[in-house]
């Protein structure tokens, strides 16, 4: 099939797929299929055991308890959770958001836990869209399965913390950034600013986002032509309203409280810490593995030392194969240059201006030489190259490595992460070496594939959580409803910082009554083996030897509520 044909003076010029005649469109019908494959796939590797896939701990009781209160109370709310540094809140959007699956399932975590579930498939799906518009059938189906059984992308996909939604309001502020900036219609920046603001106010380190966001409307707005450049100004000022409007309720806040939240914030940003003392090039260095490694390795949650050498060749890899991308489209500049369809592009547009020609997705190999390819791959090697500089420059956690989870400080990169390894390795499968044989390039697409797809199935998240997720919470917090026997329950966390929030909701959506351990009958201590020595001994006997309420206390009961937390159940004496 035939892409191209010729005009009335003899030249040649490209069709829009538009224009193909419906003979020509039976490779879509192929295509759509891969996409239904690989979205089945990824809901199916999302939903599969999900009350019990994602860990239940304090962070996961503190986000119930406030959806509880808000629906209680009739109101949005205003934070979200506290960051861990404890000096300010995250943004309540995020809370908001999961309003409805709560109420829905009157305070079952798992109708949260398929909601983030169904916006991970949503990734998946935007993920392909944008490698399949930049870089065409090959590109699309790699990223979208890359996508589908990331075990990162997964992990976020069947886990409850606000840092979650990042990925997919990332992927829709970068998805509509490139919609905005291949068609020239400025509309689509409504859409970047609604996805950008879900990721900020779900982290706040995830304000990043708006930087390669500003970069690309600002070249928007420069290549529109003059009588279009008021309209996408109009809209980026629309989207930079919306994004303001999400903040309305905390605007109010720190005008009656003297900017707490902002002082902390930036005190926080400020601040000096351990990888802070490190020079740029280490910080740059070691950002640069974790931001492009993470979504395709899961590094450093996962074989912290072992697998350090892999994430750096991934990370290497992906970095050298953008740039081959960049100077391997630019290679085919003049060709590309040639195709515009203005008759179909419609007006309005970029490619209708004659700047960005409209893209003839037909999988024929000579397609990856139009302008548009050019234009995404700049597009996706530009944004990653500008929140690697920011986060490795601007933030010291982005570089520390650490057996804690601290990936929510870049997850905000991760789609054009793998949109990226999507446009390398269709490159790959296209490419046709100077010398030895033709496939070449195919072989070496085929076995990056390989290693990748089954590195992330050998570090796929548990189909059952370490401590059981929400059922072995449930399960806990029925055994000590019995050992209560209906009366009030002090539930003491011997570690403060952390809290007793994980058994604390669900006794409360039981109907248990909470009090505090002087007036108490029943009195739970929670020790947490992973923070404390000494549970089920010398950390027990210490609070009730320090505290009054420790006094007259009888051990009735002591189980293990997850492999890493020791309850022990005191009645009082009469």
């Amino acid at each position: 099939m035939s892409t191209r044909e010729t005009d009335g003076s003899g030249r040649r010029r490209a069709l829009s797929w538009r224009a193909l005649r419906p003979s020509d469109m039976a490779p879509r019908a192929f295509e759509m299929a891969g996409l239904a494959g690989v979205v089945l796939l990824a809901a199916a590797l999302r939903l599969a055991n999900l009350p019990a896939r994602g860990g239940w701990d304090a962070d996961q009781g503190t986000e119930m308890l406030a959806l509880r209160s808000a629906l209680q109370n009739h109101q949005l709310l205003t934070f979200g959770p506290l960051a861990s540094i404890g000096t300010f809140h995250h943004g309540g959007l995020s809370r908001d958001l999961w309003l409805p699956a709560a109420w829905l399932g009157n305070g079952d975590p798992t109708f949260i836990l398929v909601q983030t579930a169904i916006l991970g498939v949503l990734v998946v799906v935007l993920v392909w869209w944008i490698s399949r518009t930049i870089g065409g059938s090959v590109a699309g189906f790699v990223a979208g399965l890359l996508a589908a059984v990331s075990a990162s992308l997964i992990g976020y996909s069947t886990f409850l913390w606000n840092p979650t939604l990042i990925e997919p309001g990332a992927a829709v502020a970068y998805a509509a950034a490139w919609q905005a900036w291949r068609t020239g219609q400025g509309r689509w920046w409504l859409v970047a600013a609604a996805g950008g603001a879900v990721a900020f106010q779900s982290h706040v380190t995830a304000a990043v986002v708006f930087v390669p966001l500003v970069a690309v409307f600002g070249a928007c707005v420069r290549r529109a032509p003059a009588g279009e450049r008021r309209r996408v100004l109009a809209w980026g000022l629309a989207g930079i309203g919306l994004v303001i409007l999400t903040f309305v309720p905390l605007f109010v806040y720190e005008l009656g409280h003297g900017f707490a939240e902002t002082r902390g914030m930036l005190g926080y940003l400020s601040g000096s810490g351990e990888a802070a003392q490190h020079d740029p090039l280490t910080a740059m260095f070691v950002a640069t593995i974790r931001i492009l490694a993470w979504p395709l390795t899961r590094w450093p949650l996962v074989d912290l030392l072992p697998a350090f050498l892999p994430a750096l060749v991934v990370a290497v890899s992906l970095a050298i194969g953008l740039l081959w991308r960049v100077v391997a489209t630019r290679a085919h500049g003049p060709r590309a240059a040639q195709t515009a369809d203005e008759s179909v592009a419609g007006p309005g547009s970029l490619s209708g201006s004659g700047l960005l020609p409209a893209r003839p997705d037909s999988g024929e190999a000579g397609v990856d030489e139009t302008a548009v390819e050019r234009a995404g791959v700049r597009f996706v090697g530009g944004a990653l190259a500008l929140l690697v500089l920011t986060l490795g420059l601007g933030l010291h956690a982005a570089s520390e490595v650490q057996a804690l989870p601290t990936e929510q400080y870049h997850v905000v990169a991760d789609p054009l992460v793998v949109v990226g390894a999507g446009l390398v390795i269709a490159g790959l499968w296209r490419a046709v070496p100077r010398q030895g044989p033709a496939w070449l390039g195919r072989a070496a697409a085929a076995m990056a594939m390989i290693l990748l797809i089954a590195w992330n199935v050998a570090h796929w998240p548990l189909w059952t959580a370490y401590d059981g997720g929400w059922p072995a919470a449930q399960q806990a917090a029925t055994r000590l409803e019995r050992d209560a026997g209906g009366n009030p329950i002090a539930l003491v966390a011997l570690f403060e910082a952390k809290g007793s929030n994980a058994y604390g909701y669900p006794l409360l959506r039981d109907g248990a009554t909470l009090i505090a351990p002087d007036g108490a009958s029943t009195v739970v201590l929670l020790c947490d083996t992973f923070w404390l020595s000494g549970c089920g001994g010398a950390a027990e006997q210490g609070w009730c030897l320090t505290n009054a309420a420790g006094s007259g206390l009888i051990l009735v009961d002591r189980f293990w509520a997850a492999p890493d937390r020791l309850m022990s159940v005191y009645r009082r004496s009469p």
